[in-house]
């Protein structure tokens, strides 16, 4: 017998009520249209049975009547060839094994079906800071049964600030949870809550699910957040406008408005040929040569803070004259340029 032997052997119209009558004698409570169901479409695998193996009834015929010898015992020297498939009938898992030998058959109750679930997440693997970003969590039943009450929690971690969640999520004590009703067999439910981070950071995100029965299944996915420098210059001459031969101190501000460092800033000016540099203070040293003045470079300028520098000129002769300020750092390749200008009379 081949597989499609047997398949053709429950699809028989004529055999229907002989089945059926044979699982009536064995005592099997099922209905014998999910095991014909079931023979037409399952995966049909084969197996082994040794010898001594005990079948609690086999199908056979006596006097041409179907009938279901009890108790049989495969008593032959060697292991039985046999195919065998699954089937679920009146909310209990069964398997159907028909020795290859012969086109009898008999079943095997494997218990009642039940629910098994699974649980996913996704998020992107970079994020920036300040800007949202999902977390989702997929829960999938891959029981044989439907589960009428699955409980999601997502643990919120401290990197991250919560901002909206779908799907009636609530949020309490640092940890969101979901309730997910009577998710069917190889049915999956999707939730997500979106986040943004507050700091650069790995991020982790750990996630459950817990059927009423108290059986649970983690999850969990990770991002790393990173920052972005935004470095502001501001540039203003304290006085103007200077008379020819006075001074006047230029106040040069660097704030580093972003998330993430600025590293290796350079700062420096170019005078005009109606001005004189005198001297320079503030962050970092500073010195001149020729019209350059120069600020020693500075290793790191964090998210938030702010560096100063005074330069104090002399004004050589009338011009509007314009007071050229850059800076440049590691995180941006062109220069930012800020121009003062201060009238000399």
């Amino acid at each position: 017998m081949q597989p499609e032997q047997l398949r053709e052997l429950f699809a028989n119209e004529k055999l229907k009520d002989d089945v059926a009558e044979i699982l009536r004698q064995a005592g099997w409570p099922g209905n014998v249209e999910d095991l014909r169901r079931a023979a037409a479409t399952a995966r049909i695998t084969e197996l082994s049975l040794p010898a001594g193996t005990r079948m609690p009834y086999m199908s056979s015929r006596k006097n041409g009547r179907p009938i279901a010898l009890m108790d049989v015992l495969w008593d032959g020297d060697a292991p039985v060839s046999a195919y065998a498939f699954d089937f679920i009938s009146g909310g209990r898992i069964y398997r159907c094994i028909t020795p290859r030998p012969c086109s009898n058959f008999y079943t095997v109750d494997l218990g009642p079906t039940q629910p098994e679930l699974t649980l996913g997440c996704s998020v992107p693997g970079d994020a920036l800071v300040g800007r949202r970003f999902d977390v989702c969590l997929t829960v999938t039943n891959q029981g044989t049964a439907p589960e009428p009450k699955a409980t999601l929690r997502l643990q919120i971690p401290p990197e991250a600030m919560l901002t909206s969640v779908t799907d009636q999520g609530i949020s309490a004590d640092g940890v969101l949870t979901w309730t997910i009703a009577d998710l069917q067999p190889a049915t999956a439910k999707q939730v997500c809550a979106t986040f943004a981070p507050l700091q650069a950071a790995q991020i982790a995100f750990a996630a459950t699910a817990e059927n009423p029965a108290g059986k649970v299944v983690k999850t969990r996915c990770d991002t790393q957040a990173t920052g972005i420098p935004a470095i502001l210059l501001e540039t203003a001459d304290l006085e103007d406008p200077i008379e020819v031969g006075h001074e006047v101190v230029y106040e040069i501000k660097v704030t580093n408005q972003g998330s993430a460092p600025g590293t290796n800033l350079k700062v420096t000016c170019s005078l005009p040929d109606s001005e004189e540099f005198v001297s320079g203070k503030g962050t970092t040293p500073v010195q001149a040569q020729d019209r350059t003045v120069t600020m020693d470079t500075l290793a790191e300028l964090t998210p938030k803070a702010q560096a100063v520098w005074h330069v104090t000129i002399k004004a050589l002769k009338a011009d509007d004259a314009r007071f050229k300020v850059f800076v440049s750092s590691d995180q941006f390749q062109r220069p930012i340029q800020k121009d003062e200008s201060t009238h000399l009379y």
